[in-house]
């Protein structure tokens, strides 16, 4: 990667963790035929239910599903940059169009969403176009 001498942003795609942590969930397979299942009775059935993953929000406790999952309601992406990001800096992103929210996340890195009805690639060109304006 060639180093930008000006102020510049560059992006990549957010990945939600917790995206990954379904995949690597596999369902209870019992591989029990129906003879067998006639072996237990509906108490003895429901403890090989599969656990239901949870996740504590600032709503309450969650079940974690593709429904719950940030990343399919949102556009994210994470800007990098190679200047310090400013509380101030807040504002001023958020004013671009197509931005639904701001998160910075240290001195030099932060996320944004984009609205589903934006084009990615404009929206984080202004929003880059913003911060090196406020830089320079």
């Amino acid at each position: 990667m060639k180093y930008p001498e000006s102020p510049n942003v560059y992006w990549e795609k957010w990945v939600d963790a917790y995206s990954e942590n379904m995949e690597n969930v596999s369902e209870t397979d019992l591989d029990l035929d129906d003879d067998e299942l006639d072996d237990f009775d509906e108490e003895e059935l429901q403890s090989f239910a599969k656990p239901v993953q949870t996740i504590l929000t600032p709503f309450g406790i969650l079940p974690l599903t593709e429904q719950t999952l940030a990343s399919t309601h949102f556009k994210f992406w994470v800007g990098h940059s190679n200047f310090k990001l400013l509380d101030s800096y807040y504002e001023s992103i958020e004013m671009c169009a197509g931005v639904e929210s701001v998160d910075i996340l240290t001195p030099y890195r932060f996320r944004i969403a984009i609205g589903k009805l934006f084009k990615d690639r404009d929206v984080m060109g202004s929003v880059r176009d913003t911060l090196v304006g406020l830089v320079e």
